[in-house]
């Protein structure tokens, strides 16, 4: 690459708009997925379990409760329920969204809890945009929508559901089961009026995203063949009745699909990394030679980052940021054992046990905060603000460097 497709590169990266943060699920399903994991399960014995989807157990307390961190810092507020998965813990426009085993949480960016309500969902998970959030119950058929701070729809689909998405516009899709096929999606406006569906009949469907025109949809989808682990992306367009392309990774687990721009989305597997253009012309992949996958980070108009480490342990990550077309802007070697990862705009915040680490997509250092060893994830929506998800609660950081 020249210098100056390189600075070019650069100059586009830090003109990014902030990034819509979702946080997609492995495939731990039950009903049908969860037969088809049965099978994976034998096959591969076992499996690398990413940071992403950690699970924290808090210890039950008020939701209204507020508290000091270890550097009494007041805007902190205890975790309303006892159980939180990592992956359930969100950045919106307005501050954060997350929903635990008995509520639905979103919290303002003084960590002011602005809309709360409880749920009796099995294996809650949340999905966000910018504007909305889509909850739900993984196995469940029950889900609702919450936009500008109350919710606005609750429904029920008529079979388990494994995955959603949501965009800015309201349009959301579901995947869930469907008699007489393995996995079923269905798509919906912002008004809940139908518009799209696809059944899947060879693959078990169980990670989904859809695109900010709401034309695409990207699903993520598992099977075996001859024994072998076998991991499928389908490329769907919601005008038209067969998929646009479908891409076959081989020996593989998917972890997720997400659109990171406009006409991109990214696909995550245990090996590698890819982004693929939406109309299905190309891919440009990043595979990881062989190291393990710690953590990593996808979002919309931000690219991507990649925690790599060359041991099971986990320690002595590389930190890899790929651009938005999936181009390696940088590679850097720490010795830090990386849990979670959240990127905004030109910042990197960086997780490790006790500590926070900020860093630059170029790889320079701008401070680190000891944090406690019980910081579970990390949320960057704002280049000096980062919100801390510890063990019994969510804790407002301001970077100064």
């Amino acid at each position: 690459m020249s210098d100056e497709m390189s600075e070019k590169r650069k100059s586009s990266h830090r003109r990014k708009s902030r990034k819509v943060k979702k946080r997609p699920l492995p495939f731990d399903s039950p009903s049908h997925v969860a037969a088809a994991l049965a099978v994976i399960a034998v096959m591969i014995g076992a499996v690398l379990v990413v940071t992403k989807w950690d699970s924290i157990s808090p210890d039950a307390i008020e939701d209204s409760a507020k508290f000091s961190d270890s550097s009494g810092n007041d805007n902190s507020v205890g975790i309303a329920g006892s159980t939180v998965l990592e992956r359930n813990f969100q950045s919106i426009d307005s501050g954060l969204m997350y929903i635990s085993d008995t509520s639905i949480m979103q919290l303002n960016h003084n960590c002011e809890k602005v809309y709360s309500e409880k749920h009796s969902f099995t294996n809650p998970l949340i999905r966000s945009s910018n504007d909305y959030s889509i909850a739900f119950g993984e196995g469940s058929g029950s889900f609702r929508i919450i936009h500008d701070s109350h919710k606005i729809y609750e429904g029920m689909q008529g079979n388990s559901i494994t995955d959603c998405d949501i965009n800015d516009s309201g349009t959301y899709c579901i995947l869930s089961d469907q008699t007489g096929y393995l996995s079923s999606l269905n798509v919906y406006d912002k008004t809940n009026k139908f518009l799209y569906s696809y059944s899947f009949s060879d693959f078990y469907a169980v990670c989904v995203s859809i695109s900010p025109d709401s034309k695409k949809v990207a699903v993520g989808a598992v099977n075996s063949s001859n024994g072998q682990l076998v991991s499928k992306v389908y490329l769907l367009d919601v005008t038209k009745s067969d998929p646009v392309n479908t891409y076959t990774y081989d020996d593989q687990l998917i972890y997720e699909v997400n659109f990171i721009s406009e006409d991109r989305f990214a696909v995550v597997t245990d090996m590698l990394t890819t982004v693929i253009k939406s109309d299905g012309s190309g891919e440009v992949p990043y595979s990881y030679s062989s190291q393990f996958l710690t953590a990593y980070d996808t979002c919309y108009g931000s690219g991507i980052v990649l925690s790599l480490s060359k041991s099971d342990d986990g320690r002595n990550c590389k930190l890899v940021t790929l651009d938005a077309e999936g181009h390696e802007i940088t590679a850097m070697q720490t010795d830090l054992r990386v849990m979670a990862i959240d990127a905004a705009a030109d910042r990197e915040a960086v997780l490790s046990y006790g500590k926070l680490s900020l860093y630059t997509v170029y790889g320079d250092l701008f401070n680190e905060w000891d944090i406690g060893t019980d910081a579970k994830s990390v949320l960057l929506p704002q280049n000096k603000t980062a919100y801390i998800l510890g063990v019994s609660g969510i804790t407002k950081m301001n970077l100064k460097y």
